[in-house]
């Protein structure tokens, strides 16, 4: 079979695996309104989020009884923060306590309790080489992230649904720009202002089937782990950098978000499955007229597609009180896209793959406890260099939460990233990175991280490597 032959095959499997897995979760959500408008049980009537009754002591659940949708939480440790936060996690329950403002003498529990939750952040990195180029480079970037998620359920009594919409506000300069390397040092240079995410989302099942619409983000639910929040530079935090950088439409806002559909289904406590089909418009993609060129087809064609099975051993709350995750993926895009040694020819699309997992294999207090310490892999691939600059990629690393036994909430992590560049970019090889950043959390709002880079053969080229310090900052309002 000839490669061409090959990618049509993987191609055309791909569209139906995802097209039988939309149909299936489809039918499910028309099932779920069905039985869930004839369920009168408490936990139909519940909110998602809501506190247990005063009068009734919340007991711990069963593992028998554990619902579907306990294998999401651990994606979402930082629900306050809007910055690239999972689409899982917006309607997750949040402590004022996670914010500067707090309650705000009760006005944010008061919308809380109407349905209305506005969260902000504010991120940024000051950081420099300090080895590899003729000269020193001093750059800082940063961004204030903002978002409302107004659950229906509260307001307008439609059981299961919400809105969120998001945006940001970029300031700084790009340091990798004058280092000229692959893998951005931090994720916060996007300057100017952006209209970010802006959806429905309707849950069904018990809140194990969600489903969402409108303007929003492939890398903001697939191909991402808890654990790549603990690391700075951009090839790792939020997701494996190149299923972004060989096809843009890919990334998260900022800059920009593609119109789209996706459907998550925890199947059982510790499998979830999940599909999305995604527009392919470069020009939205890029943040045109600030996050707000709404129109479907400007050149392009076809869609972005990707799917994905995740497996929480330890989803079931019962279990040692450990985290892991593990994710396969698959995306395929049947847009034209230039080719490497020609940029006026055009190639049809890609397919690819992914594979990522993390595990707390210790934890020197015991079972559910929070300190410990947590390995991580990631792998992608591409099967298409002719269009993909980088199209394999494999990274690992390790974080300790707790490792000063006194500072239970701070973070040593420990990361290694590789990308090897496409044979279509003469003279060029991989690009090495590896970081080593400790996280000081002195207050659950307030996070403050110095860091190490060292960057091998930046841009793929043979060159002398690069040393990058720098500190990050980040505060939750």
């Amino acid at each position: 079979m000839s490669p061409d032959h090959a990618q049509s095959f993987v191609r055309a499997s791909l569209s139906v695996m995802v097209w039988v897995l939309l149909a299936t979760l489809a039918l499910s959500s028309a099932f779920a309104w069905q039985v869930q408008a004839a369920d009168p049980s408490p936990d139909a009537q519940s909110s998602p989020g809501a506190a247990p009754s005063p009068q009734t002591p919340a007991s711990p659940p069963q593992t028998s009884q554990a619902p579907a949708s306990q294998a999401r939480k651990m994606q979402c440790p930082q629900p306050a923060n809007p910055r690239r936060l999972h689409t899982g996690c917006k309607d997750e329950h949040l402590d004022w306590k996670e914010t500067f403002s707090q309650d705000y003498f009760g006005l944010r529990e008061k919308m809380r309790q109407l349905g209305i939750t506005p969260t902000l952040s504010y991120s940024g990195a000051l950081q420099s080489n300090v080895t590899g180029k003729t000269h020193q480079i001093l750059g800082y970037a940063g961004q204030l992230t903002g978002a409302l998620n107004v659950d229906f359920e509260k307001l307008l009594k439609i059981k299961g649904m919400s809105f969120y919409i998001g945006g940001s506000w970029g300031t700084g300069d790009s340091l990798s720009g004058g280092l000229n390397n692959l893998f951005p040092v931090n994720s916060f240079y996007a300057p100017s202002y952006y209209l970010g995410e802006m959806y429905l989302q309707q849950t069904l099942l018990k809140q194990s089937l969600t489903v969402i619409g409108g303007r929003i983000a492939a890398a903001n639910t697939f191909a991402t782990l808890p654990v790549f929040a603990n690391y700075i530079n951009y090839g790792i935090n939020p997701t494996p950098y190149p299923l972004g950088y060989n096809d843009i439409t890919f990334f998260a806002p900022p800059t920009g978000t593609e119109w789209g559909a996706q459907t998550t289904y925890n199947v059982t406590p510790v499998v979830q499955v999940a599909a999305g089909m995604f527009n392919t418009n470069l020009n939205a993609a890029n943040g045109q007229n600030h996050g707000t060129d709404w129109t479907l087809q400007q050149g392009n064609k076809g869609a972005l597609v990707v799917a994905q099975v995740s497996y929480f051993p330890h989803g079931i709350v019962a279990d040692q009180g450990k985290q892991g995750l593990y994710t396969v993926g698959v995306i395929s895009n049947n847009n034209s896209f230039p080719t490497l040694p020609n940029k006026e020819t055009q190639s049809n699309g890609y397919v690819g793959a992914f594979i990522l997992g993390q595990e707390t294999v210790y934890q020197p207090d015991g079972p559910n406890t929070p300190r410990g310490l947590t390995v991580w892999g990631s792998w992608a691939y591409n099967a298409k260099p002719l269009v993909s600059p980088i199209p394999a990629f494999w990274a690992a690393g390790a974080s300790y939460q707790g490792l000063i036994r006194s500072r239970k909430e701070d973070i040593a992590s420990l990361g290694w990233i590789y990308g090897r560049v496409s044979d279509s970019i003469p003279g060029t090889t991989a690009e090495q990175v590896l970081e080593l950043n400790y996280r000081w959390q002195p207050r659950s709002f307030l996070a403050i991280t110095p860091d190490f880079q060292y960057i091998w053969n930046p841009g793929g080229h043979s060159a002398p490597g690069v040393t990058v310090l720098g500190i990050q900052a980040s505060l939750t309002f």
